[in-house]
């Protein structure tokens, strides 16, 4: 372990290995401040992003998203309502509430995001009826909504185009949206079901692939396992000529597959083996946090050779430019802790931002995962956290100070 010190004489430690990262308890770590109201003992709110990946904080920095609940180590029910708002970070952490959902899971939250290039805040919900899962689009601006016609998963960066797949037939733990059934519960590989592309200006949608045409890619012998096959998770590469889409099913041990399908659905290929958590490096190139590896898009599934040795599965993010040869990372709870830290790749060094200690349910579907996202610029982070005994909170963490000190390479 070493120290770096900035301009400010503000120092940080870096770590040569996972091991020396995981072990150590000495470090100069950053500064994690909550900016959520966790309400009283009697009438306690749980506030939180819920997930990695998607836009928490608007272009400016000042304004990032959440969602409040008011309960917590239970399942989610149908009429469970969640709070969709966003925190004012520089007007003394004031919380502004938009909207309401009941389209929510432990695991993802309702998928709320900024939808880029846009002045809109975008969150999952059940129809007004009842009938089906849509997608509300609030206008921070004019502080009007309108109801998109299916749920998102992931926008575009250009915020034209969203994906969505049946959230209804999710099953696996805590991802389950309640409320409305799954319609094809007795097909296990339905050919109604699969994967559609929303216009988000107009709405519009169009069929691109189903269970039933993955699954005969899947298994060319016919599908044999007896629990249902169903997507879950899709991303664009940046420029939204493909994405990735898992399949899976539940069972023993479970079948989870990556896909990468042409924007239009017609092109599939095999991608990998057993996707977790992932992030775009480029239009050919997607980084595993379950292998520490860049995986190249060309249907071969081969994992190049880890950036480091890391025995955790890492939610993974590029920082933005000037600062992509960072990678932000977090880890599920490890004897009792959960890390946050950057991973310096020209001289492949750790920085241990935070070790807190996890006092959430610490496994199952009730978990407080990290989930660390960072805002436009790259210098200031967000997470969900637990380490206070104050149930999900979120906070933020300024990280500007070793970006612009980063590590020198010849260690």
């Amino acid at each position: 372990m070493s120290l770096t010190a900035s301009a400010l004489a503000q120092e940080y430690s870096t770590c040569t290995n996972w091991q020396q990262l995981v072990r150590g308890d000495d470090y100069k770590y950053a500064t994690v401040i909550r900016i959520s109201d966790p309400g009283t003992k009697e009438k306690p709110v749980y506030t939180g992003f819920w997930f990695y990946d998607e836009q928490q904080f608007d272009v400016s920095g000042r304004y990032a998203l959440a969602m409040k609940v008011y309960f917590q180590d239970r399942d989610v029910t149908a009429t469970d309502r969640g709070d969709i708002g966003y925190i004012d970070l520089k007007n003394s952490n004031i919380w502004t509430k938009i909207g309401e959902t009941t389209a929510w899971n432990w695991q993802q939250g309702c998928r709320l995001q900024w939808r880029p290039n846009s002045d809109e805040i975008l969150w999952n919900d059940r129809a007004d009826d009842g009938s089906r899962f849509v997608c509300r689009a609030y206008n921070f601006k004019t502080a009007t909504t309108r109801t998109l016609p299916r749920p998102v998963y992931d926008v575009s960066d250009d915020g034209l185009m969203a994906l969505t797949h049946d959230f209804a037939r999710m099953k696996h733990a805590g991802t389950v949206y309640v409320g409305i059934p799954d319609r094809y519960e007795h097909d296990r590989t339905p050919a109604q079901s699969g994967i559609e592309e929303m216009n988000m200006e107009t709405g519009e949608i169009e069929f691109l692939i189903s269970v039933a045409r993955l699954a005969k890619l899947a298994f060319p012998d016919g599908y044999k396992d007896k629990t249902n096959l169903y997507f879950f998770r899709e991303g664009w590469n940046p420029s939204g000529t493909r994405f990735i889409a898992f399949l899976r099913n539940m069972e023993s041990p479970r079948h989870v597959s990556g896909w990468s399908i042409s924007a239009d659905g017609k092109d599939v290929r095999y991608f990998f083996d057993n996707p977790s958590h992932h992030v775009w490096l480029d239009d050919d190139t997607i980084f595993e946090g379950r292998y520490f590896a860049f995986i190249k898009d060309d249907g071969t599934g081969t994992i190049l050779p880890p950036l480091a040795k890391v025995d955790a599965n890492i939610d993974p993010t590029f920082l933005p430019a000037p600062y992509s040869d960072w990678i932000l990372g977090d880890t599920y709870v490890l004897d009792g802790v959960q890390h946050l830290f950057l991973f310096h790749q020209p001289s492949k060094l750790f920085v241990p931002l935070a070790k807190l200690k996890a006092t959430a349910a610490r496994r199952g579907i009730y978990r407080v995962d990290l989930h660390a996202r960072s805002n436009h610029s790259g210098r200031m982070l967000s997470i969900d956290a637990s380490h206070e005994s104050l149930g999900r909170q979120l906070y933020t963490v300024d990280i500007g100070y070793i970006l612009d000190n980063p590590p020198k390479t010849d260690h």
